[in-house]
């Protein structure tokens, strides 16, 4: 890069020398051949040493990008999910896609400015100084007019990029959101509700973005009219000079030359200025990301437990999701390695917020979890994580395979997934479809019934292995046959598991050692199938009319 600027610096001095020699009495046609010649030969290896370092520099600036998506996402991985409950994934794609892109120009682009600037700029106006300091003065006078207006213009690009680049957040959510619900949006007829606030959200970046393209706009121009100025006083001034002979012919071209090359530089500060805004306000809000600390981490010095056993320990726990708002309150449970657990209770119970305590995906807001004799928090995070598995209520499938989507990359025989999947009732559903396992299941398991994703998110579970289990309303869409099926092939293959069910289905809980039923967030009663029937009410009563409900689906 440093050659180019050289070599751009030499070629008005060879025209210089060629106009001079054009207007001597002593002119020669091999000067001029020679120096029209080494024109070329500048020209040419400037053109190919400028390819070299666009491709390195802007090489590096991709590289820049790569990493900061790269430490972004594995950031965002590292969060928990009290903080990921409150953070539109809109804002977090902008981050990852537009915010980075602006940091990128500005190792990129904005790089190659600033050398230029200093570098290019720097020596043209020494080698102007040098020709004629008089005329160099005049000629710059319109700069500072410059600095004002770039500054000045740069404070609101500032402004109007930061508030544009929230608006584009707010837009990609909402269209995220849309096409996530695309459904209910058609069902309900809500076609027009949704493309009205679409709208309205595409107006305000509409109009916010044109706030920063009217600052854009007006910069160029008018640094192209200070640079305008300096031509106009160059020409009168210098040609006056040359009318006096006190600049030759050759001098005044070279000087106008010198002017050309050093407006790259100066209509660069602004375009500069136009880019370190938008990349300092975009990096400003990656920083606001990056800098978030997750509540739920290892702690130092955490303990790695030589051996994991599945005894479960809750004390006095209490847990909220908003602080002041209490979801259980004061829960006591104990819970033997082997035994299978059943939790039950109305809706909004706290059913699921229990079970995410197990795995620490949230932490206690009072009390102590304890497991393997130690409390869940002094436990490494990774290591506690490999030994539990959890399917939510949300069966979510990714876009792909079945097979991968129960294997998730893990290498496994066939013969075990074979029995993974006639537990899970999924080897007939399978023989039905032509590429069985290499199903494309779609976006989310688009191509797949409710029942059919439940049963492979619990495949996707039980292939695990963990010495702990926990299924959250693991059969809430199955039809009622399936559901037995799986409930009876699972008892004979959790033997030495600890395993905890959460359902609204009694049929599923029945032949638990022992069952919880949660009501406004705290134990209100506890036993066996049988005895919870003789001394429960609401588990009476489910059970009394999901029985008739299973009966009446079997006639």
């Amino acid at each position: 890069m440093i050659i180019v600027d050289a070599a751009q610096l030499v070629i008005p001095q060879i025209i210089k020398q060629a106009i001079d020699n054009l207007s001597s009495a002593s002119f020669d046609n091999k000067t001029l051949i020679v120096q029209c010649t080494f024109i070329l030969f500048l020209g040419l290896v400037m053109a190919g040493l400028r390819y070299g370092w666009r491709t390195l520099l802007m090489g590096s600036a991709r590289d820049v990008e790569k990493g900061i998506r790269d430490d972004l996402f594995r950031h965002v991985l590292t969060l928990d999910m009290a903080y990921l409950d409150k953070v539109k994934t809109g804002d977090i794609m902008t981050h990852a896609v537009s915010d980075i892109n602006h940091i990128r120009m500005v190792f990129g682009f904005g790089v190659i400015v600033l050398v230029d600037t200093i570098l290019l700029g720097g020596a043209t106006l020494a080698i102007m100084l040098w020709t004629h300091p008089k005329l160099t003065a005049l000629a710059v006078i319109p700069m500072p007019f410059l600095i004002i207006v770039t500054r000045t213009l740069g404070k609101k690009m500032h402004t109007f990029h930061k508030t544009a680049q929230e608006s584009y957040s707010q837009l990609t959510e909402l269209v995220r959101e849309s096409f996530f619900g695309i459904r209910i949006i058609k069902v309900f007829n809500f076609e027009n509700i949704i493309g009205n606030k679409v709208r309205e959200a595409s107006t305000d970046y509409f109009k916010k973005n044109l706030k920063r393209a009217f600052v854009t706009a007006l910069l160029r121009p008018l640094l192209g009219f200070f640079f305008n100025l300096s031509t106009l006083v160059v020409i009168f001034y210098g040609g006056f000079l040359v009318i006096k002979q006190a600049l030759t012919p050759g001098e005044l071209v070279a000087f106008l030359q010198y002017l050309g090359i050093l407006a790259w530089p100066v209509i660069a500060i602004g375009w500069m200025t136009n880019l370190f805004q938008r990349g300092m306000a975009s990096l400003k809000r990656i920083n606001t990301l990056l800098d978030s600390i997750p509540d739920v981490t290892s702690p130092e010095n955490a303990k790695i437990p030589s051996k994991v056993n599945g005894n479960i320990l809750f004390k006095d726990v209490s847990f909220g999701y908003d602080e002041g708002k209490t979801i259980l309150s004061n829960i006591n449970l104990k819970i033997q390695q082997g035994t299978s657990i059943g939790i039950s209770g109305p809706p909004g119970s706290g059913k699921t917020s229990l079970a995410q305590l197990i795995p620490r995906l949230y932490n206690t807001t009072k009390g102590k979890i304890i497991i393997n004799g130690l409390d869940l928090n002094t436990i490494d995070l990774n290591f506690l994580r490999k030994h539990i598995a959890l399917m939510p209520q949300e069966s979510f499938l990714f876009s792909g395979t079945i097979k991968e989507n129960i294997l998730m990359e893990r290498d496994m025989d066939e013969e075990k997934l074979d029995r993974i999947i006639r537990v899970c009732s999924l080897k007939d559903t399978l023989e039905k479809m032509p590429d069985g396992l290499d199903t494309i299941v779609g976006e989310r398991g688009i191509t797949l019934s409710g029942g059919q994703k439940q049963r492979i998110a619990l495949a996707r579970t039980l292939i695990l292995e963990k010495l702990i289990i926990i299924l959250d309303d693991p059969i809430s869409q199955m039809d009622t046959h399936t559901a037995s099926k799986i409930l009876l092939r699972l008892k004979k293959m959790v033997l030495n598991t600890t395993f905890i069910i959460i359902s609204h289905r009694i049929s599923a809980l029945a032949s638990c050692d022992t069952i919880y039923i949660l009501k406004n967030g705290r134990i209100d009663h506890s036993g066996t199938h049988q005895e919870l029937i003789e001394k429960d009410r609401f588990y009476k009563e489910s059970f009394l009319v999901q029985q008739f409900e299973e009966e009446y689906e079997k006639a």
